[in-house]
């Protein structure tokens, strides 16, 4: 495990350093509860548990503990398990630790046996909250992430889509939305059943990944449609990159069952103006979509160009 040693003591922090060593753990260090405080805040997903002593210079073990669970909040899985340490056995001393946020409490001197207890105590907790991070990550992949093409769902791309407003507003860039629609995918249903349908939807997808400009942002956001993020693009430029992604869908056929599947795509793209909301921005690039549908397919509508 990595283990973050809060002590202001440079002897009792090397004795421990020694001991957790030892016992095969990764071991950092801080000083003081102000260190401590400013470390975790900077590298908190990199730690499995704090050992922290109770007395320290500038800000109490008591008072670093309660601002980093306050930080952490509620959520089980920021609960990241805390043994506290003091040359004290005082009951009152004990009740504010553990008040605090701590999981266990350790007096000093140090026994190495004593350590191990509440090492293997604190470590099921450590590996607990290990399951559960993985857990949640592995649902937040399920509801974020289309099955078919692995790309981000609607919802993903619309998440980025705020961000990258925001991004854009803040710091006064370029932006531009641009929704992808396969022509007559009915047609390919049609003629080549589901599987096939599918096998062009993963495919385009592959195609589209392969080609991807850096810091372009795709997702699958209804049956034969993409959602493509544009950020630091204005409408021509939004153009030309939007021109080469058809291309590249375009050019070369797709192989299914033997059988070569020529498909073109239709685009509609948008730039961002700060004065219109992200409803309003999507429905733009979709009228630029209708656009090009409706003046003969396999082409890129710029809304207002």
């Amino acid at each position: 495990m990595n283990i973050l040693i809060a002590e202001d003591s440079p002897s009792d922090r090397m004795l421990l350093k020694l001991h957790l060593e030892k016992l095969g753990h990764s071991v950092y260090e801080v000083s003081n509860g102000v260190e401590l405080v400013k470390h975790f805040y900077d590298h908190s997903e990199e730690f499995d548990v704090l050992v922290v002593d109770l007395h320290m210079p500038e800000k109490s073990g008591v008072e670093a503990v309660a601002e980093i669970r306050k930080y952490q909040g509620s959520y089980a899985a920021n609960w990241i398990p805390i043994i506290f340490l003091s040359g004290s056995d005082a009951e009152d001393d004990i009740l504010k630790c553990i008040e605090a946020g701590a999981d266990a409490y350790l007096s000093k001197p140090i026994q190495h046996k004593v350590l191990l207890a509440k090492l293997t105590a604190v470590t099921r907790l450590a590996k607990m909250r290990q399951q559960l991070l993985a857990a949640n990550a592995r649902l937040e992949a399920l509801s974020t992430t289309d099955y078919l093409t692995n790309l981000p769902n609607r919802r993903a791309f619309e998440h980025s889509l705020r961000d990258e407003m925001a991004k854009a507003s803040r710091h006064d860039q370029m932006l531009s939305v641009a929704i992808l629609d396969i022509d007559h995918f009915k047609q390919i249903n049609d003629n080549y059943g589901h599987d096939g349908g599918d096998l062009i939807l993963r495919e385009v997808s592959k195609r589209l990944i392969a080609s991807q400009r850096s810091g372009d942002v795709f997702g699958r956001i209804g049956g034969e449609e993409f959602g493509l993020i544009l950020p630091h693009t204005n409408a021509d430029e939004a153009r030309v990159a939007c021109e080469r992604y058809r291309e590249v869908l375009s050019q070369e056929p797709y192989e299914y069952d033997d059988r070569k599947i020529k498909l073109t795509v239709s685009v509609g793209a948008c730039k961002f103006d700060n004065d219109i909301s992200q409803l309003e921005l999507i429905k733009r690039a979709d009228v630029a979509l209708y656009m090009a549908k409706n003046t003969g397919r396999d082409k890129v509508v710029i809304e207002g160009y």
